[in-house]
């Protein structure tokens, strides 16, 4: 979803979750010094970097204040960075499927509130609960790679009679390849994009959404 129907990286969203959850502690005195290690780390496996990000921004969180947090007071930001060709496109789906590496609970309320798309529709990085509050880990696996290929199949739209996908990384390329039509919104080398298509990203006119969304 990061750099593909939004224009930002996801981790602003997860900063910006923090301040409005007040963890200030976790923000001065964690991810600092943590984000050099992830940085480190993804260039061996993406994956792992998004778990443990996930765990140290995530761990002992309160489930029904982080849903409040992202429903509230993310959903707007989200809304303002939407990108075309994405945007536009799950608009215009007879049923849209989002898969994204992240939170799904950061996700699903926004993506519902402007862009329509069912809860059911929305498979993200789904946290473990335990006593009303996150573990810091996760239920499965990251949607990344062959992940989201299976996620792909096990959705409405594994069964729709034409697909297209769009992602932005080279670990989106197996997914695309799994659709009909896929499109990369970001430039790649001719052998790591795979014979997918390129479309360039471009802000998306906020005004192509329903009235009723924007109302909300």
């Amino acid at each position: 979803m990061d750099e593909t129907l939004i224009s930002k990286k996801s981790t602003g969203y997860i900063i910006s979750f923090l301040w409005h959850y007040r963890a200030f502690m976790r923000l001065l005195f964690l991810l600092p010094p943590l984000f050099p290690v992830l940085k480190l780390l993804s260039q061996f496996s993406r994956k792992a970097a998004v778990k443990l990000m996930y765990f140290f921004a995530f761990r002992g969180i309160s489930v029904e204040r982080a849903k409040q947090i992202a429903d509230e007071r993310l959903s707007g930001r989200y809304v303002r960075d939407l990108q075309d060709p994405a945007a536009s496109a799950v608009l215009a789906a007879d049923a849209a499927v989002i898969i994204t590496a992240s939170p799904t609970f950061m996700a699903r309320p926004w993506l519902s509130k402007y862009l329509g798309v069912p809860a059911t529709n929305v498979y993200g990085a789904d946290l473990v609960e335990s006593n009303g509050r996150f573990t810091g880990f996760l239920t499965g696996d990251i949607p990344m790679g062959q992940t989201k290929v299976d996620l792909l199949k096990e959705s409405c739209a594994g069964s729709a009679s034409f697909t297209t996908g769009f992602g932005d990384h080279h670990t989106d390329v197996p997914f695309l390849r799994a659709c009909n039509r896929g499109v990369l919104v970001a430039k790649l080398a001719e052998a790591e994009a795979v014979g997918c298509e390129y479309e360039a990203a471009s802000p998306f006119d906020l005004q192509k959404l329903p009235l009723a969304s924007l109302e909300q």
